[in-house]
């Protein structure tokens, strides 16, 4: 490691500044490196600094949600479940709202929660580095992460929440199609660009549906196709303004708004979920993440033809078009296929850790093995999000695991215990505020 030739103190936190050396720049040391600054990367490093640990936070904020989810998208969940985890109350995204004077739609729109995510990460870290991380690398008894301009920071521990980057499921039928004929739902934010053409969507998660009903929405000529039978709608969500609910319907559902009365609690505690069996925690997550829309895309996509019971027997480009096979032998005709089959997890496509580190992790398809503060079989390197679905539960997939996660990452670090039962929802204090 760099000599130290000095300490930097800046908004509370302490960095370590190091000299040039053989292999490039040492731009500096920190105890923290958090890569990303989307709603995980952001609690962590909230829950971090509130503690006094030094933390260096890497990223754009929100970047996938701002260039991987279109334009128009409505939130998935509701208000109560839109908010990103902070260790001080005030900092919900119904608080970011009232300080702004905005009626929040319940769930929110893609454009009010980008904005409460930029004003929450000014307030969390106002000095986020924004150069990206080409790899981080195994350095004595940390970590070296490697920057696009050259420099490298030392880090003794790492804590990758980058999403779900690199992480697109493909169909292989489309994949001889040449380019510009067939995409990933989370490759677009504007659909616009598809005015005036066909796009065949392909899936019936709430990516597939969300951005058919906003190519309908845009006068596009849109038809869905799917292996399952029938899509499966979400209840509604009250309006603002309703009643408050009874004890009885409160205590119903988790306030997580993932899965349903049995195997939402089940998944709104990350610690009883590790305690379950395998093949309960499998049924926890079938339950939690199977295939299913938002009630309000229902409405919006009334006059749309969808195929269903259909699996994909080919695709070819033929004349400026796509002719596409299903398995029951009839052809549909478009101009684009848009691909919603999900994500598949699988850390080596993260494409950031050196071979080393990744023959140091332990995998379960494609999951790191991860134990208590969301630490890797590697160390001091940590996973949040969707890789930690399979440790950890259901709830990592949505913003408010963040309410578990941070925490517990930030107690793991500080060599704490936390209390026996925690949620991954906003509680007392944080939940009115």
């Amino acid at each position: 490691m760099a000599a130290v030739t000095g300490v930097v103190i800046m908004d509370g936190t302490r960095r370590r500044h190091a000299a040039p050396t053989e292999r490039g720049i040492m731009a500096g040391s920190t105890d923290v490196a958090v890569v990303g600054a989307g709603p995980y990367g952001l609690a962590a490093t909230a829950f971090l600094r509130h503690q006094g640990t030094a933390t260096h936070t890497f990223g754009e904020v929100m970047g996938s949600w701002k260039h991987q989810m279109p334009r128009g998208m409505i939130l998935r969940s509701k208000e109560r479940a839109s908010s990103i985890a902070h260790p001080v109350p005030g900092h919900t995204i119904t608080a970011w709202a009232r300080a702004h004077d905005i009626a929040l739609d319940n769930p929110a729109s893609l454009e009010h929660f980008l904005a409460y995510g930029d004003w929450i990460a000014e307030r969390i870290v106002p000095d986020l580095d924004h150069r990206r991380v080409e790899q981080v690398v195994r350095e004595g008894s940390g970590f070296s992460v490697h920057l696009d301009d050259g420099d490298r920071m030392h880090a003794e521990r790492v804590v990758m929440a980058v999403g779900l980057r690199n992480m697109e499921r493909g169909i292989p039928q489309f994949e001889g199609l040449p380019e510009g004929a067939v995409s990933h739902v989370a490759h677009h934010e504007d659909l616009s660009t598809f005015a005036g053409k066909r796009v065949l969507v392909v899936g019936l998660g709430q990516s597939a549906l969300e951005n058919a009903a906003i190519l309908v929405d845009l006068g596009v000529d849109v038809s869905v196709v799917a292996r399952a039978k029938a899509p499966h709608w979400l209840g509604p969500h009250k309006p603002k303004g309703s009643p408050p609910p009874t004890f009885r319907e409160k205590w119903r559902v988790p306030p997580t708004d993932v899965g349903g009365r049995a195997t939402g609690w089940l998944a709104a505690a990350p610690e009883t979920y590790r305690r379950l069996p395998e093949r309960l925690q499998l049924e926890v997550r079938k339950r939690c993440l199977f295939p299913a829309g938002s009630h309000n895309l229902r409405a919006r996509l009334e006059n749309t033809p969808f195929h269903l019971g259909q699996g994909i027997r080919s695709a070819e480009a033929v004349d400026g078009e796509v002719v596409v096979t299903l398995q029951d032998g009839s052809t549909l005709r478009t101009d684009h296929v848009m691909v919603g089959s999900g994500y598949e997890i699988d850390v080596a496509r993260y494409d950031l850790l050196d071979k080393e580190l990744l023959g140091e992790l332990a995998t379960v398809e494609g999951f790191p093995t991860l134990g208590k503060g969301f630490e890797s079989t590697v160390p001091g390197l940590h996973f949040l999000g969707a890789p930690a679905v399979r440790s950890f539960g259901p709830v990592n997939r949505f913003v408010t695991g963040t309410w578990y996660a941070a925490p517990e990452l930030a107690r793991r670090i500080a060599g704490k215990r936390g209390p026996t039962l925690r949620v991954a929802y906003p509680v007392g204090s944080h939940a009115i505020a």
